[in-house]
């Protein structure tokens, strides 16, 4: 697989990813397996670097029925697909590691 590219410097989308994660859990927290698709949108805080993509900020996750605010954490590797993904709260944190695939306005992976 190639390099994970931009597909046009003046355009604010710069690449929609494909994203497969695997069953990822601690001793009582779990992050269920899933299919993600990113935007690597800098307007809504992705960061584009030589070697990565990169995105921390806020999100909402359920915990026992309730609703809590927690810091999601990204890095994609451009070189190999790679990704990262951290969630963490106050007292808890779990990171999954998973693979991207570049995909094309019509959801077609390259």
């Amino acid at each position: 697989m190639g390099a994970l590219t931009l597909e046009g410097q003046a355009q604010t989308l710069v690449a929609s990813l494909e994203c497969d994660f695997p069953l990822a859990s601690t001793d009582d927290w779990t992050m269920a397996a899933s299919t993600l698709q990113y935007y690597i949108d800098t307007a809504a805080g992705w960061r584009v670097n030589q070697d990565s993509f990169s995105f921390d900020g806020p999100t909402e996750i359920t915990i026992g029925g309730k609703d809590h605010t927690a810091s999601l954490s990204i890095t994609i590797s451009r070189q190999s697909g790679k990704a990262t993904k951290t969630l963490s709260t106050e007292r808890k944190s779990l990171t999954v590691s998973g693979e991207c695939k570049r995909m094309d306005s019509s959801g077609r992976k390259f």
